[in-house]
């Protein structure tokens, strides 16, 4: 059985150039990055060129390139780095996990938090927020691409906003980064975070973007690193592999969004041919990937019927993919319990094929078929 991955939007595998690069630096460099013998040097210049590396994949320069574990803790980090009690906070219903949870215990020790709700089209609208802001309001946050939808937002008409009332401003771009173009050069953001297992790297680290200095209080202390933002030695090897993840996606992502555009237009054109009743939730989506609803089939059920046949795809978001309740994200776009319960997320990457799309259809024709014949519980 050919084993088909369809869920890049929860991590992708990590590209061979990566891995074995990867592989290298673990046998070569294995010092402290902080020891000033040459041990430690060396495994210092490997950090600092994976800083230079990510910062030019961004448009920045290094100095404002700070790693951690991953994309969780970079939005960690500014949220409760940045906000104190009496402050207000702006966010979205539909942000990542790693910000409506803190926003919500932030709200605990005496920080206000509002939650803007996106259009029915799953999009944030600038106006939605400039209603909402505040004397108090210290920062925004507004992830750039939604990882349930695939929808992308006007980051920089909300940073523009932002700016014109001295909010600062931070956006989580964990599943936009590799898929659309980013150029802090031009889009002049405050903070930026992103996770190198959404691009062809290794899975416990990523990158936290501070445009300037800034009184931001770390989530880990303890020690000098990166500039007192993050303590604790640094994942060399990740870090190294990261850097080079960042430089290969960027000079592949011309090549890759024109392969992704064409299975998805593939993909939608045979789906529809099947005479197979859905709808695509959401507008303005990155290339390959999408929210799709099959009325009166259980989403979860489709899933599971799917890795029987080695097809993977997801119920929603990675980390709620294990519940059996609607997406809340197509709730809060206005979408009833009962058909957010009938949705998956399919997300291409680079090692799919029209090949793929072909046993993808024929699959999902006769799982929606048998489906339909057994009791539904939705």
């Amino acid at each position: 059985m050919k084993q088909i991955y369809c869920d890049h939007s929860a991590t992708t595998p990590v590209a061979p150039k990566v891995m074995d690069f990867m592989t290298d630096i673990m046998k070569n460099y294995f010092g402290n990055p902080s020891s000033i013998h040459r041990f430690g040097q060396s495994a210092k210049v490997v950090i600092e060129k994976a800083r230079k590396q990510s910062a030019q994949a961004l448009g920045c320069t290094p100095g404002n390139i700070f790693f951690t574990g991953g994309g969780s803790e970079s939005n960690n980090t500014v949220l409760k780095g940045i906000l104190t009690p009496g402050d207000h906070f702006i966010t979205s219903s539909i942000e990542h996990p790693s910000i409506l949870i803190p926003a919500k215990e932030l709200q605990k020790s005496g920080i206000e938090v509002t939650f803007v709700k996106p259009d029915k089209d799953g999009i944030i609208q600038p106006e939605s927020i400039e209603s909402v802001i505040k004397h108090n309001t210290k920062l925004i946050s507004i992830m750039m691409v939604n990882n349930e939808l695939g929808t992308i937002n006007p980051i920089e008409e909300i940073y523009t906003l932002s700016e014109s009332h001295n909010i600062q401003f931070h956006t989580d771009a964990v599943q936009a980064f590799g898929k659309i173009p980013i150029d802090l050069s031009n889009l002049h953001l405050d903070f930026l975070s992103i996770s190198a297992h959404k691009f062809y790297g290794p899975k416990g680290v990523g990158i936290l973007y501070i445009k300037k200095e800034t009184d931001i209080f770390p989530l880990i202390s303890g020690g000098g690193q990166e500039k007192n933002i993050r303590a604790g030695t640094e994942n060399i090897v990740g870090i190294a592999g990261m850097g080079l993840a960042a430089e290969l996606i960027i000079s592949e992502m011309k090549s890759n969004t024109n392969n992704l555009n064409k299975l998805t237009e593939y993909f939608l054109k045979k789906l529809k041919s099947t005479g197979i009743d859905f709808n695509i939730n959401g507008i303005n989506l990155i290339p390959g990937v999408f929210n799709i609803t099959f009325p009166e089939v259980a989403g979860q059920d489709l899933m599971i019927n799917m890795d029987i046949e080695g097809i993977a795809i997801s119920y929603g978001a990675a980390c709620a993919s294990g519940t059996a309740k609607p997406p809340g994200v197509l709730l809060e776009i206005g979408i009833s319990p009962e058909l957010a319960k009938c949705s998956v997320r399919i997300s291409f990457g680079k090692s799919n094929s029209i090949q793929d799309i072909d046993i993808i259809i024929e699959k999902i024709k006769l799982i929606i078929s048998r489906l339909k014949k057994e009791p539904q519980f939705v």
